[in-house]
């Protein structure tokens, strides 16, 4: 490259924060609905959709929400906000002087002349917190079991973490724990699935039946730990499980079936 050319373009580089500034413009839309204003800009969330949220002016205050999508979107992925990642989550959002309020959603406030700056700040809020799921969610699935393992902890537990069998089918079925046989209990292996739902219980009993039948494991046992600590165990699950002869132990009483159903 002659120097001539790298100096033009080096003269040319003012220019592209302008360029990137009419892309952002022509690429976001922003559609009134009654006293709110729906913005869609074109960075892409978790979920790969463009980045969408509301706004609204009130006495010369703007404010911005994203409407709880962002937790619901977290939900969707199995993400629980227990208390730790609620300070974490917290923390992220204050950096940009934005909240996460009673309802759920995600709001900042700025004055009607710094509206600008505020729609800054809230965007790079959103962005950053759908990063700390996208960091995570390679490890998401583990959060309940992890979630699980500090609770047997506590209740004096013994247990085998993460255990992969090979089945029938020649495929390897990981389960989440194994609690050893004992004098009194068979071998107990054990699923805590992030999300109970219909799509878990076809998963696990597919593991299950496929490790189950080999003539070493006669007699051993499933249990699986159902999530509960947002809302109840939904019933078409819990009743499939229950079709099958297999004990759902739901987390928050997981101390109450402590000595009988896990103790070695």
């Amino acid at each position: 490259m002659s120097a001539n050319v790298a100096v033009a373009r080096d003269n040319d580089f003012p220019r592209l924060i302008t360029d990137y500034a009419q892309w952002i413009a022509r690429n976001s839309q922003a559609k009134r609905f009654g006293e709110w204003v729906e913005i869609s800009l074109p960075f892409l969330d978790q979920a790969n959709d463009d980045l969408v949220f509301y706004a609204k002016e009130t006495q010369n205050i703007v404010v911005y929400s994203d409407d709880g999508f962002t937790l619901a979107l977290f939900s969707q992925y199995g993400f629980v906000l227990t208390p730790t990642r609620h300070e974490r989550f917290d923390m992220i959002l204050r950096q940009f002087g934005a909240r996460l309020e009673e309802t759920g959603e995600i709001t900042l406030e700025s004055s009607y002349a710094a509206r600008a700056d505020g729609l800054n700040r809230f965007v790079q809020a959103l962005i950053r917190v759908n990063s700390l799921l996208e960091v995570s969610s390679k490890r998401v699935s583990a959060y309940f079991a992890d979630d699980v393992a500090a609770e047997l902890d506590r209740l004096h537990v013994y247990y085998t973490p993460s255990v992969s069998v090979r089945g029938k089918s020649r495929f390897e079925q990981h389960f989440d724990f194994v609690f050893q046989r004992s004098a009194d209990q068979p071998t107990r292996f054990c699923q805590a699935p992030n999300a109970f739902t219909k799509t878990a219980f076809q998963q696990i009993m597919w593991g299950w039946n496929d490790i189950v039948q080999a003539p070493e494991r006669k007699g051993a046992q499933l249990l699986v730990i159902g999530d509960d600590r947002s809302a109840a165990l939904p019933e078409g699950p819990l009743s499939a499980f229950g079709a099958y002869g297999i004990k759902v132990i739901p987390f928050s009483r997981l101390s109450d079936f402590a000595s009988a159903a896990l103790a070695a």
